[in-house]
């Protein structure tokens, strides 16, 4: 895209810098801005740091493995071990994750294709990059229908396919706050807004696969698909959206704060006494 040309090109060493984090936005970036637009703004500008659980560690060391620079996750990261040196437990778990998914056939091939590909695009004029944690090619997607084929429905008529590795506490619903009622995990955690703009950048109407292995004590796997129209749909939401989110990342307009979220709660200045009546349905709390 020629009028993207001004813009710094994007590589593995800098993607997650701040600079390029201002200059693209980014599925994460579009995922919570949706949440809260403060807190995202405040983190872009390095003004707050969400906290790192150990949940998400264990996705980054599985995703690090199979990117080929475990080692140096590892060396980057000493709270991965106890004081012995050993991996404490979450992480030996995520080894035995790893080898559960590098022993199912078809789960290595929808993994076997070129590895964290970098790609820049516009959507509704806003730049974005996107990292595809593996891309298939063809010739990829043949074989797997040939071995498999009871993905020909999904793979049988593609040039290639987009694959992004997801590690789960398990495959079952997730409990939404906003629609108060358990929707499927990938829809909960925005993995649809994933797929439909990894979809528009990489520049392909390929199926977008979620390959996922659970953190259960017998690791389960899953391939799944995000329909296109699904995804389709959820396109037209972010066509609508991001133009606000940039303006907002240029400073043309301020963010809304969500009052909910945890920057929300440790920046909340207190300008009213409120009724204690109805208090934990005005601060958003969930059911049960």
């Amino acid at each position: 895209m020629a009028k993207m040309n001004f813009l710094p090109a994007v590589t593995a060493e800098n993607y997650f810098d701040p600079d390029i984090e201002m200059a693209y936005m980014g599925s994460t970036q579009v995922k919570n801005f949706m949440r809260c637009e403060a807190a995202e703004l405040a983190r872009l500008k390095g003004e707050y740091q969400p906290a790192v659980n150990t949940a998400m560690l264990v996705g980054s060391y599985v995703d690090a493995h199979f990117e080929g620079s475990l080692p140096v996750f590892q060396a980057q990261h000493p709270e991965l071990f106890k004081r012995d040196g050993t991996l404490k437990a979450e992480f030996s778990r995520a080894n035995d994750i790893i080898s559960r998914m590098e022993e199912d056939e078809l789960y290595s091939l929808l993994m076997s294709g070129r590895k964290q590909v970098i790609c820049t695009g516009e959507i509704a004029g806003v730049p974005f990059k996107v990292k595809i944690d593996s891309l298939l090619d063809g010739n990829t997607c043949t074989e797997i229908v040939r071995r498999f084929p009871e993905t020909a429905p999904v793979m049988g008529l593609c040039d290639g396919a987009i694959v992004d590795q997801k590690v789960m506490r398990s495959l079952e619903d997730v409990w939404d706050g906003e629609e108060r009622a358990y929707v499927p995990f990938w829809r909960a955690w925005g993995y649809d807004v994933q797929g439909a703009i990894y979809q528009a950048v990489e520049g392909h109407l390929w199926p977008f696969l979620l390959a996922v292995g659970t953190k259960e004590d017998a690791p389960d796997l899953q391939a799944l698909h995000i329909r296109d129209e699904i995804l389709a749909s959820k396109l037209a939401e972010i066509e609508d959206a991001v133009p606000r989110f940039q303006a907002i990342k240029t400073g043309v307009i301020s963010p809304r704060r969500c009052e909910h979220c945890a920057y929300c709660r440790a920046t909340r200045k207190l300008t009213r006494i409120a009724d204690a009546v109805g208090l934990g349905t005005s601060y958003g709390e969930e059911e049960d």
